[in-house]
């Protein structure tokens, strides 16, 4: 989610993400370092391992999927923005949390143009069926005529869902140049 309806500066907010707790509750099941337990096996992995040739396919399409949802956006496609977002997604910066519901609203209405969004500085962390995306788009955009144009740091966070990656939570906030 990178729309924003006024220049007011980010508020940088330490968040804790939770991914993929579609059902209530924790869904971490490692046991827990203790006498009987040994380290190693409180720290064993919740997924199995990949390989490397799959881990790097899986950072080459969501650094693709990233740069498809800017061109989505400028292009206003309705059935990609469907699917890239999960149902349960929610999004955040300085004006608070979105739905996918309420952000499709407002990136498909006529009130918010994408003249040029692009994406850059992409980094991938991968964690199972679990991954972060951050980066940084530069765009030029206006809400209701009025320019919102510039540089935003982006955080998105994706979960593997019957084996797409599917955008779960994201956040935004304003990159100023140093002195603002």
């Amino acid at each position: 989610m990178r729309i924003q309806e006024s220049r007011k500066p980010a508020l940088l907010l330490p968040v804790l993400l939770l991914c993929g707790c579609d059902q209530a509750g924790p869904r971490d099941s490692r046991p827990a370092a203790g006498p009987d337990v040994p380290a190693k096996a409180a720290q064993a992995p919740l997924t199995p391992a990949r390989t490397p040739a799959e881990a790097a396919r899986d950072e080459a399409g969501l650094i693709r999927l990233e740069r498809d949802y800017a061109h989505a956006l400028m292009t206003r496609d309705r059935a990609f923005l469907m699917r890239f977002y999960a149902s349960d997604w929610r999004g955040g910066n300085w004006m608070g949390f979105w739905s996918k519901s309420t952000l499709l609203k407002s990136v498909l209405g006529a009130r918010y143009v994408v003249k040029r969004m692009e994406v850059r500085d992409l980094k991938v962390r991968l964690m199972g069926d679990v991954a972060i995306v951050q980066g940084v788009d530069e765009e030029v955009t206006s809400v209701d005529g009025k320019d919102t144009s510039g540089k935003w740091a982006f955080t998105d966070v994706f979960a593997r869902r019957d084996g797409q990656w599917v955008a779960v939570a994201s956040h935004t906030s304003e990159v100023r140049p140093t002195g603002e």
